[in-house]
């Protein structure tokens, strides 16, 4: 019979639980789902050479970033920090007035860490091309270099777009190869749209091989993928299936999502939700009927996203660079990847960034890692 002290032991019990699906259900969305842009307020100071924005702990990173309006669709490069004023909550940063747009700018702006906003800002020999995919084209900017022999195909993550690895783009610029930046089905440029929900790479990566198949038509030989965030996971997974897996010479990851298990419980842990939280996310995304409601093709398969508890799974070349105060996707998790595969993989740790903002804290340092390890590992193999 049930007393009155087992029906509230009953009703204590399932008051968290209920707390904990719903999170869970909540989670599950924000995971594969596009949120809402985080628009803040700015205006450009009475001298024209600074910029006051809404303070938080983005705004106030140092480093090189961008500013969007989405009224004017102007752009800003801001730099330095000038005033943090913590009581008002605003910052001031300087204006670079190379590539900027500051007319008109504000009330509300989106805050990027795109710098670059045009493919011509990154090299004047570019072209867009059509990449033909499974769905039809996928829209793709090709930069030529004079090495079309090694190709770099740049993957940025997760509700994000095309334009948001420039950065990599750049960075790789010095070496001379020719780069390729595709889009893939969740992007918000494909037409008609594919797929209204991330996959998390586990779909995403098909059209990723498609560019990989489009580089080898054009002449490549050899093939570096380089990934960010969620297109760690992509690269990843061409690296693995792509019929042309033989090309592809070396993976350059930056914050990568290496697994989305841990991924997602880091996550759960930084909301302070339990880690039956994050099991019960996970579960309802490898479930069929949550994932068809969730807009998925197929549900998620994470032991196929999953290179650190697989040891020595990674047979490629591959370098990570990685911010240690990364919260997002902690640097722990590239730590136990290259624990996970000590032959092929190597970690560089970079301080004080946050979640693929690597370049823009320190771009130098970000492309002096970047190509040393290129060229004594890439290179040095075709010589």
């Amino acid at each position: 019979m049930l007393t009155p002290r087992r029906i509230l032991a009953c009703v204590a019990f399932l008051v968290p639980a209920a707390g904990l699906a719903g999170f869970a259900v909540v989670m599950a969305r924000k995971i594969v789902k596009r949120g809402p842009r985080d628009y803040r307020r700015a205006e450009v100071l009475e001298d024209g050479r600074g910029i006051r924005i809404d303070l938080d702990d983005y705004t106030k990173a140092p480093g090189d970033f961008g500013v969007f309006d989405p009224v004017t669709e102007k752009y800003t490069r801001v730099g330095e920090v000038t005033l943090i004023n913590e009581d008002q909550k605003y910052v001031e940063r300087r204006i670079d007035p190379c590539g900027s747009e500051t007319g008109g700018l504000g009330p509300i702006v989106d805050w990027t860490p795109d710098v670059f906003f045009e493919p011509s800002a990154v090299s004047g020999r570019y072209e867009e091309v059509d990449i033909p995919t499974a769905y039809g084209a996928a829209p793709a900017w090709l930069f030529e270099a004079d090495d079309t022999d090694v190709w770099v195909i740049h993957i940025h993550g997760s509700w994000t777009d095309r334009s948001i690895m420039f950065r990599d783009v750049h960075a790789f610029s010095s070496l001379g190869f020719t780069s390729l930046v595709p889009t893939f089905r969740s992007d918000a440029e494909v037409s008609p749209p594919q797929a209204e929900s991330s996959h998390l790479g586990q779909t995403e990566w098909r059209d990723v091989n498609s560019a990989v198949s489009y580089a080898v038509a054009r002449g490549a030989r050899r093939i570096i993928l380089s990934g960010w965030s969620m297109g760690g996971t992509i690269a990843l997974l061409t690296a693995e299936r792509s019929a042309h897996r033989d090309r592809i010479v070396g993976l350059v990851l930056v914050g990568p999502v290496t697994s989305w298990r841990k991924a997602i419980s880091a996550g759960a842990v930084r909301a302070g939700v339990p880690a039956i939280g994050a099991g019960l996310v996970m579960r309802l995304l490898q479930a069929p009927s949550f994932a068809r409601m969730l807009g998925l093709e197929e549900p998620i398969d994470f032991d196929a996203l999953d290179w650190v508890d697989i040891p020595n799974r990674v047979k490629v070349p591959t370098l990570v660079l990685h911010s240690t105060a990364d919260l997002e996707v902690p640097w722990e998790i590239s730590a136990a990847f290259q624990r996970a595969n000590p032959a092929t993989v190597t970690l560089i740790s970079l301080p004080e960034a946050h979640h693929s903002q690597e370049w823009n804290a320190s771009p130098s340092t970000f492309t002096r890692e970047l190509t040393s390890w290129v060229s004594r590992t890439i290179l040095t193999e075709r010589s």
